[in-house]
């Protein structure tokens, strides 16, 4: 029988598997915390992961306030060791995946669209 965590590490395995070598796949609830990650273990702490997404939905959500640019939908940073995005996948939770700096951004898209949907699914239903 699935649980809701088994299910959420299958989507997450499956976008990451989708996507070029990425560092972290993870879901970040609305509280800063870390629901589920693919690898288990990923390259940088799970808190540092879910400090750096509050951290780039609060500047994400400021400079579209300052330019009038309406709901934040996804932010990105390249640095030159690491490229890391984040997806609002509702009120509730965020995407944050970790990837290398030198993949072009539009890469990840086919497998957002193929996998997000799967991913809202499970976090709607509801588990014994």
């Amino acid at each position: 029988m699935a649980t809701r965590q088994s299910e959420l590490l299958r989507v997450l395995g499956h976008l990451a598997a989708d996507l070029p070598q990425p560092d972290w796949v993870a879901l970040v609830d609305s509280q800063g915390l870390v629901v589920a990650c693919v690898p288990s273990a990923p390259a940088i702490d799970e808190d540092r992961i879910s400090a750096m997404t509050a951290a780039l939905v609060s500047m994400g959500e400021r400079v579209l306030a300052e330019v009038e640019g309406g709901v934040l939908r996804y932010a990105s940073v390249a640095g030159s060791e690491r490229q890391y995005l984040i997806v609002v996948l509702g009120k509730d939770n965020l995407l944050s995946i970790g990837l290398n700096p030198d993949l072009a951004a539009q890469v990840t898209f086919g497998p957002l669209r193929r996998w997000v949907p799967d991913l809202l699914k499970a976090l709607k239903k509801r588990f014994a």
